[in-house]
C-alpha cells in the first residue's frame, strides 16, 4: 500500500491551462472547455497563484489538465492555487507533475516524523537525529532544515529543490540558472568543511525518472558545484514524490546517474 506524506484535505479540482499571466500567476478554464475554445480564446476563465518562480520549461501549455488546490482564507487574493500539471494527453492515465514549490521541505518535515514508525526507510540518512528545525539559520546563511539531537554530535544541514524536469529519464535539476541554489551549494560545502553533515535533497514531484543528475545543459556552473560538493562529501539524495488528487505520496529514491556522480 501507498504511503501518503501530505493531504490536500480535500480534492484537487481539475481544471485545464490556459497560460501563464505574469510570474505568480495562471490563467485556466473549467475541466469540460474544449480545446478550441482555449485556443481561440473564446473560453471564460479565471486565474490561481503559482508560487513556482522557476521557468516550468515544457509544461505551460494550453489545454493541458492541471490540479488546483482551494483555500477558504478570505484574505486572500485568489482562492486557488496551482498543484500540478498533467503531462499526459486526454484519454491517457493521467501523469501528474507536481510544481508547488512549498512542497518539498513539508514533505522532507513529514518523513522526518514518520521515519521511525517505518524503520528509518523514509531517511535513512536521518535515523540518528532525534529532532528537525525548518528553516534553521547558520550564522549569515539559511537552510531549509537541520537535525540534531541533545548531545553536541554534529549536526545535519539539509537544502531542499523542487524538480519538475526529466531529460532522457533523469530527474534534471535546475531548470533556470540558480545563482541562488550554487550559494546553498557553497554554505553545504562550508558547513562539511566545519566537521557537520550536509546533505542537499531533491524532491522530484513526477514518477517517470529513473535517476537524477544535475542540469549541466541549462546551469554548468551549478553543475560544477554540485559535483565538486559531492567530491567533498556533501550527501545527496532524490526522493519521488508522487502527486495524486488526494494527497502526495512517498514513491522511494532514484539512484544518482552515475556518468556524473562516480564513487
Amino acid at each position: 500500500m501507498a504511503l501518503k506524506v501530505l493531504s490536500f484535505g480535500q480534492e484537487l479540482l481539475e481544471a485545464k491551462l490556459i497560460g501563464r499571466e505574469r510570474r505568480f500567476f495562471i490563467k485556466f478554464a473549467e475541466s469540460e472547455t474544449p480545446l478550441s475554445e482555449i485556443e481561440s480564446g473564446t473560453c471564460s476563465y479565471d486565474f490561481a497563484h503559482t508560487n513556482n518562480t522557476g521557468s516550468m520549461m515544457g509544461l505551460i501549455k494550453k489545454g493541458r489538465r492541471i490540479l488546483l488546490s482551494k483555500s477558504d482564507n478570505p484574505k486572500r487574493k485568489l482562492a486557488c492555487t496551482l498543484e500540478a500539471i498533467n503531462l499526459n494527453g486526454e484519454g491517457e492515465k493521467p501523469l501528474w507533475l507536481g510544481v508547488n514549490t512549498s512542497v518539498p521541505n513539508r514533505f522532507l518535515q513529514e518523513l522526518f516524523y514518520l521515519n521511525k514508525d517505518y524503520d528509518y526507510g523514509l531517511l535513512p540518512f536521518a535515523k540518528d537525529y532525534a529532532h528537525i528545525k525548518m528553516e534553521a539559520k547558520n550564522g549569515e546563511s539559511r537552510l531549509d532544515a537541520c537535525c540534531y539531537n541533545e548531545e553536541n554530535s554534529p549536526k545535519l544541514w539539509i537544502e531542499c529543490k523542487n524538480v519538475s524536469m526529466t531529460e532522457y529519464d533523469a530527474a534534471c535539476f535546475p531548470d533556470a540558472v540558480s545563482e541562488r541554489g550554487q550559494k546553498h551549494l557553497e554554505t553545504l560545502m562550508r558547513l562539511k568543511a566545519e566537521g557537520e553533515r550536509a546533505v542537499m535533497f531533491y524532491v522530484v514531484q513526477r514518477t517517470d525518472a529513473a535517476c537524477f543528475m544535475p542540469a549541466e545543459f541549462i546551469d554548468p556552473e551549478y553543475a560544477r558545484k554540485l559535483l565538486q560538493a559531492y567530491a567533498q562529501g556533501v550527501e545527496i539524495y532524490a526522493v519521488t514524490a508522487d502527486v495524486r488528487k488526494d494527497g502526495i505520496y512517498f514513491g522511494g529514491y532514484l539512484k544518482l546517474a552515475p556518468c556524473y556522480f562516480k564513487g
